[in-house]
């Protein structure tokens, strides 16, 4: 009965739908050998839920049901710029009207003023949507006056081209004001996946957006779970500041410490409410659903800070079907707890009785920070507009996912990790990235340096190191494995080139410490660990910062999948070498029951957390030639060093460099103390007076 009620309704959506503007879309700067490709900025804004195959082709969206799709082309055009929230683009939308506030160009964020960088002026960044097999041309135009960039498209593999990963001086020369640079890369492998840039703090003042690679319906097994999957319910979640991200770097001493997050955004929108209680009138984001229908949420998480963020839909349920884009044995949810890089696709049925629902996502560090956006329900009336908005702990958490910050991941605990979560179908490499013993077995140990004014400051040697106040007189980078990340001047991939002597790291490691105050150096160096091509590694990251640690890293992988085997936490008044050894021990004995027993199914995913004081144990075949980082996604921290690099493969395995990829490196030419003896000193013009 409830099958035969959800077909009608469908039927009805595809009779009522908005009309659709008529294609090519155009902008007078985009490449004329493209333009017929080119894509509109719109697409999460709701006019082309329903479009049909026939449709969409014929104005030619790639944003399209995928079934029977042909592969297209799709061109973007990204200029990217320094703007403003509630600019002049806003008229009067600050003092309540409300439709100045959806004009083109207007950027409300959380209602307070601050200067932003955006892409086509757009918070969030313009969404990606396409079917798998299409082909994504994104030329990106930097105008931002002051800084360069890249765009790295967070959990596309670039199994076959390398060279658009968007890592700066690693894969590429960051891209510099009024230069355009073109990624060009193959629509694989499906999921719901995001873009953001790949340089300093840019990702957190504006530069990000979503990117979604849909595979045809008949295809996906968990279809049975959904009716309906909307572009424009794609939910990328941020947090947010009041100012430039960069103005928290390297810290203050006095004042406007701390990297704790002020608001959050959902889809770029939401209302800041300040301490004595008041706000701007400026809209929330707003989601609209058919009742009776099993509406699929693409949920981002785009945000850069450590604190993890809570999220709920007021008196519904989450279906979890899909992480990170593996399908996965449904579960049910009351609250999902996001970290920065995941995603999550949900399943929410519309079967409540009520015009709308708040979904709201709070910090689960600094009480009274929420953000929130409205559910509405199509044939609803009253909006949440005309209520009182909830208190910050309005919803109890119930079972929540991901709760690593309240779970110590055990089977007995009733909030999820993904240890909990399971693939829905055994792994296609099961019997290589599940074997009895891996190629080779990695301990990731992050951690932080602490420095003394002493030997950041006054030291003989002007020794200049990255560094991070995060609290006043708590000075500090960040290691992995006591190795803080330098940054050659040329990108590796394309330019094979010896690493400078100066950036090498010493051979003998024992130098390398953990703190000045004991007498450890700090190894600020270029370390690039080689694995072989299909290798396969056990992977054990772990917190090393100790019992006291508060913080949840989240470890982004860029090239290949990460197959998640356990979580937990370290006992408190255990050795953590002591504690590595014996898990050591006990995964070799489980090694030839791991594929059959212990851990048949793994939940995949590119980013995954450690939990405070814990650790997090995959496994990872290295099936993808090239030079690939991985690093941790709370942005101070990858800006501070926390990041390894690995060489898969030899060079003769890699993607051969494009013709005329740009090249950068250091300028240091020789010097002749006699090069300028010849010229003539007294013709230099003179000033006539």
């Amino acid at each position: 009965m409830m099958l035969c009620i959800r077909l009608v309704l469908l039927h009805l959506l595809a009779c009522l739908k908005p009309a659709i503007s008529e294609g090519p879309f155009f902008r007078h700067d985009a490449d004329p050998a493209l333009v017929k490709y080119l894509q509109p900025n719109d697409i999460s804004d709701g006019k082309y839920d329903n479009i049909t195959m026939e449709e969409a082709e014929k104005i030619g969206l790639c944003a399209r049901p995928c079934d029977g799709a042909k592969p297209m082309v799709c061109y973007y055009h990204f200029t990217l710029e320094n703007y403003a929230t509630i600019g002049p683009a806003c008229g009067n939308c600050i003092n309540g009207t409300m439709d100045d506030c959806f004009k083109k160009g207007c950027v409300t964020a959380d209602g307070v003023e601050r200067p932003i960088l955006t892409i086509n002026r757009r918070l969030p960044s313009p969404s990606i949507q396409v079917c798998r097999g299409d082909t994504i041309v994104v030329d990106v135009k930097n105008k931002i006056v002051d800084r360069v960039v890249t765009i790295h498209w967070h959990g596309v593999y670039q199994r076959h081209t390398p060279h658009s990963d968007g890592v700066p001086l690693l894969t590429q020369c960051p891209i510099i004001p009024e230069t355009t640079y073109r990624y060009k890369f193959p629509a694989m492998p499906y999921g719901t996946f995001f873009y953001h840039s790949h340089i300093g703090f840019q990702k957190m003042d504006g530069l990000e957006g979503p990117l979604v690679i849909r595979r045809p319906k008949k295809a996906d097994p968990n279809r049975d779970q959904y009716d309906t999957d909307y572009p424009s319910h794609t939910i990328i979640i941020t947090d947010w500041l009041h100012g430039m991200t960069d103005a928290k770097f390297p810290g203050n001493t006095y004042a406007n410490f701390g990297t704790r997050t002020e608001s959050f955004l959902i889809n770029g929108r939401s209302v800041f409410k300040s301490g004595n209680g008041t706000s701007n009138p400026v809209p929330y984001s707003k989601f609209k659903v058919n009742k009776g229908l099993r509406h699929r949420f693409r949920i981002i998480g785009g945000s850069c800070l450590a604190c993890p963020m809570l999220f709920f839909v007021e008196k519904h349920r989450m279906n979890l079907i899909t992480v990170d884009g593996t399908p996965v044995q449904p579960q049910m949810f009351d609250s999902i707890t996001i970290f920065p890089g995941d995603r999550m696709d949900v399943v929410i049925t519309a079967n409540q009785s009520g015009g709308s629902f708040w979904i709201q996502v709070r910090t689960l560090c600094t009480p009274n920070v929420s953000a929130e956006a409205i559910l509405e329900y199509s044939d609803g009336n009253g909006t949440k507009e005309q209520s009182t908005r909830p208190a910050f702990d309005a919803y109890p958490r119930g079972r929540s996912l991901n709760a690593l910050d309240s779970s110590d991941c055990s089977d007995t605990n009733p909030n999820v990790c993904w240890n909990h979560v399971n693939s829905l179908t055994p792994a296609t490499e099961k019997a290589t990235v599940l074997k009895a013993v891996p190629d080779i077995r990695l301990v990731f140990a992050v951690d932080e340096y602490h420095f003394t004014r002493d030997s950041l400051f006054w030291n003989d040697e002007d020794e200049y190191h990255r560094w991070f106040q995060s609290s006043p007189n708590v000075i500090k980078t960040h290691v992995t494995n006591n190795i803080s990340l330098g940054i050659l001047p040329f990108p590796i991939l394309s330019q094979d080139l010896p690493i400078p002597k100066e950036m090498e790291c010493p051979k003998d490691r024992s130098v390398c410490g953990k703190s000045a105050e004991k007498g450890g150096k700090l190894c600020e160096c270029v370390e690039i660990i080689k694995v072989g091509l299909n290798q396969v590694a056990e992977i054990i990251f772990i917190d090393w910062i100790g019992p006291t640690s508060t913080f949840l890293h989240p470890m982004h992988l860029h090239g290949t999948d990460i197959y998640i085997i356990e979580q937990g936490i370290i006992p408190v008044a255990e050795d953590h070498r002591a504690f590595v050894g014996k898990l050591q021990e006990r995964l070799a004995r489980e090694g030839p029951d791991l594929a059959t027993k212990i851990r048949p199914q793994p939940c995949v995913k590119d980013t995954v957390t450690i939990p405070p004081n814990g650790y997090t144990v995959v496994r990872v075949h290295f099936n993808n030639p090239g030079i690939w980082i991985m690093h941790c996604h709370f942005i101070f921290h990858t800006e501070t060093g926390m990041n390894t690099v690995f060489q898969v493969g030899d060079r003769k395995d890699f993607v051969q460099t494009p013709p005329e990829f740009p090249t950068c490196n250091n300028y240091l030419p020789p010097v002749d103390p006699n090069e300028f003896k010849n010229i003539d000193w007294d013709d230099e013009p003179t000033l006539q007076t």
